[in-house]
Order: structure tokens, then sequence, then C-alpha cells
């Protein structure tokens, strides 16, 4: 079978949701949610994509879309052979087992992390913040990174402070990026993380 014979509405929206999210997590000047996943692309010039058979096939799985999503958060210049044929069902397993317990997730790491809440989150003499090694040497998940660095509101002192801007601006980008497609209330998760650090204190 030729391209043409994997080329639907449904492959190509998968296509183009694909572009979105790489463009989205990859970049700073594009927001999959402002534009709703609309991307410029040409179904005519994807009926003659090689890989047009993979898109295809993910287009038939019940949730082509947040398969995506785990796969391109983890590593945003995935191709789209790796997330179908590869470790691409069982990255989003293992994304959707953690997702569906978020809270449970969150309350467990924050264990992980020093009592003293400042201590997690400021920067001394240009270094990284405590979370932010601890996120680096996998202590704890991208999700707990993301949503206490969301509801402390340090994105921009992180960028003013923090010396290495290469290293710190990615995970920084792909925090921010991340963050609308956990879809949490933030007030809820806010609430979590005064309980854990400052209540009884």
């Amino acid at each position: 079978m030729t391209s043409l014979n994997y080329a639907n509405e449904a492959s190509f929206r998968t296509y183009v949701n694909y572009l979105a999210l790489k463009k989205h997590f990859e970049t700073d000047g594009y927001d999959y949610h402002k534009y709703n996943g609309k991307i410029r692309a040409s179904f005519d010039k994807f009926q003659t994509r090689n890989d047009a058979f993979f898109f295809y096939k993910l287009a038939k799985k019940d949730d082509a879309l947040n398969i995506l999503v785990a796969n391109l958060v983890r590593n945003p210049k995935a191709w789209i052979r790796e997330i179908v044929e590869e470790r691409g069902d069982e990255i989003y397993t293992e994304w959707k087992r953690k997702i569906d317990s978020i809270t449970h997730v969150y309350k467990t790491e924050l264990k992980k992390l020093k009592d003293d809440y400042h201590e997690n989150l400021v920067v001394k003499d240009g270094q990284h913040p405590h979370i932010m090694t601890m996120y680096f040497q996998k202590q704890i998940s991208l999700e707990t990174f993301t949503i206490l660095s969301k509801v402390s509101n340090v994105y921009d002192y992180w960028d003013e402070k923090i010396v290495d801007k290469f290293v710190a601006c990615d995970i920084i980008r792909l925090s921010k990026k991340y963050y609308p497609f956990l879809d949490i209330d933030k007030k809820k998760f806010s609430k979590i993380t005064k309980d854990h650090f400052f209540q009884d204190k």
C-alpha cells in the first residue's frame, strides 16, 4: 500500500497534532492551547510522506493525542516511528498512571524536598534551585516540579537569577509548556503545598 492509502482525515489530524505539539514544546513562540492545535500543514504534502502509515496507525488508538503528549513532553524530538513502534505505548502507560494519581504523586514527592519551602526555590549564587537539582537527579517528577513551580510563581525569578541560562531555560520552558496539559485545580494544589510546608509551623 502507498502513503495515499493511509492519508485520511483521522491520520492527517494526528499528523497536525504531532507537528503542533513538537512546535509547542520546542519553541517559545507557539502555544498549542492558544492556537487550538492549529498549525500550517498541507494534506497534499501529507499524502506523499513515507511515514503516513504511522500516523494512520496512531490515529486508530483511543487516546492518540495524549500518547503524543506523553512522548513529546519526554522528548520533543521524538520521531513518529519511535512513538508508534518502539516505547511509545509504554511511556504513555507510565504517564497515564502518574496523571491518574497526580495528587498522591505530588504529596509523596513533596516529602522528598527540604522542609523549608523557600530553600527549595531560592537561587544561591546563581546556582540551580534545589527543586531543579532534584528534578535533574530524577528524585522528583516533571509533574511535581511543574506544579510546585507554577503555584509558587517562580519562573520569572529563576529567569533573572540563575546564571546557567542554557539548561535552566530549557526546563523552565518545558515546565511552562507542560502545565496546561496537566489540567489540574491550581487552588487545590496550592492548598496541598501550603498544608505540607506551613501547617503547624
